[in-house]
């Protein structure tokens, strides 16, 4: 019983391949159709599926496409965000040497003014406070070296008297060449960008402004750079948005690969529905050598089928047979224990009835001897009334 069972799995697991087998070429057959001429076609409903094909494989390039040209489009974006970082670090670089290079600029300016004539008053205006600065920074400096050439005298009352104040100074001048440094800076980026820098002459001036003029030239060509690039960025986000992925590219890309996916299972669906007409409505001699293959394969699977699904017939009946057989067992040793119990149950009432037959008898018996009941009770009551008396 095993064994059928097991063939039986076995034949249904073949038959349901070779059903697969079947659709797979009914699908081939519906497609090799769709790339025929419509005309060909022996019905309108055949002519209309091979119409529908047409429209659905028309929609996957499209399709496909939009897809192409997102991907393209994002990876080009992150391209061109990539070389604006780029420039961008290259123009916060170039800043940082054009900082550095703004206190060269202004010391050379500084000695150029120094060295001049008559100053203008906008001269005047742009390094007053750093020639404060410097006169204050000299007279610091000379005191500090007057303290010095005192302390080399050896008088030790006077060295430790001025040590302090020796002291005081050497931080206070710490404080006042970072303060001049910085207005050095300052007025190196302002002369930067103003037309005294081509009135001031020696200092070492134009050498210390050529690499600092470099530097803005590059920064303008990078800056020019970055914006046409971020143009161009701009460009490719506005065709994003018109592909509806400038919100979220995946989330789009998924959406039309599922498109795809449905369009293409529309497909396979009509190409099988074609070729199951096709092949209903084919006779000899209106199919061509590749519609003829696919059918007398379709046909011999069928037709392999069928031999499988006879032999599960069969087998199901031997199932079955064995199953009634296991029944016509059980329902026999019921009837042979009910038969064992009806004679038991006649031989029972055999003896009750021998018993009730005696029990008549004994009956009749004793009426002969009693007689009649009127007889007996008449008796009876002359009895009662004599012993009355």
């Amino acid at each position: 019983m095993q064994d059928y069972k097991r063939a039986i799995n076995q034949l249904q697991r073949d038959i349901d391949r070779n059903g697969g087998e079947i659709l797979l070429r009914l699908r081939k057959l519906g497609e090799y159709l769709s790339y025929q001429d419509a005309a060909l076609l022996p019905t309108a409903e055949m002519k209309e599926l091979h119409e529908r094909i047409g429209e659905l494989r028309r929609q996957l390039p499209e399709s496909r496409q939009q897809v192409k040209r997102i991907l393209q489009t994002v990876a080009g974006n992150q391209e061109l965000e990539r070389e604006i970082r780029r420039r961008k670090l290259q123009i916060t670089e170039l800043s940082r040497r054009n900082q550095e290079i703004c206190e060269a600029i202004g010391r050379a300016a500084y000695r150029a003014y120094k060295s001049l004539p008559a100053p203008t008053r906008s001269h005047d205006a742009l390094f007053d406070t750093l020639d404060r600065q410097e006169r204050g920074l000299a007279d610091l400096e000379a005191e500090q070296e007057s303290i010095q050439a005192r302390d080399r005298d050896g008088k030790f009352f006077r060295i430790f008297r001025e040590t302090g104040r020796s002291v005081y100074l050497k931080g206070l001048l710490s404080l006042r060449r970072k303060a001049v440094a910085k207005s050095y800076n300052e007025v190196g980026k302002k002369l930067c960008d103003s037309p005294l820098k081509d009135e001031l002459k020696g200092g070492g001036l134009r050498e210390a402004l050529a690499p600092y003029e470099s530097n803005e030239r590059e920064i303008s060509s990078l800056q020019g750079e970055i914006d046409k690039l971020q143009a161009e960025m701009a460009e490719k986000w506005n065709d994003l948005k018109n592909l509806g992925a400038h919100r979220s590219h995946q989330k789009r890309v998924r959406e039309i690969e599922s498109e795809i996916q449905r369009i293409e299972a529309r497909l396979q669906d009509t190409f099988e529905a074609l070729g199951t007409l096709f092949r209903s409505a084919a006779t000899e001699g209106s199919e061509d050598a590749e519609t003829a293959a696919l059918i007398r394969q379709i046909r011999e699977i069928e037709s392999a089928n069928r031999g499988k699904k006879k032999k599960i017939e069969r087998l199901n009946a031997a199932l079955q047979i064995e199953s009634l057989n296991n029944q016509l067992g059980t329902l026999a040793d019921k009837i042979s224990k009910l038969e064992g119990e009806i004679e038991a149950r006649s031989r029972e009432i055999e003896t009750l009835r021998a018993q009730m037959a005696g029990g008549e008898r004994e009956i009749g018996r004793l009426q002969k001897i009693r007689g009649s009941k009127q007889s007996l009770q008449r008796d009876t009551k002359q009895q009662e009334g004599e012993e009355k008396e």
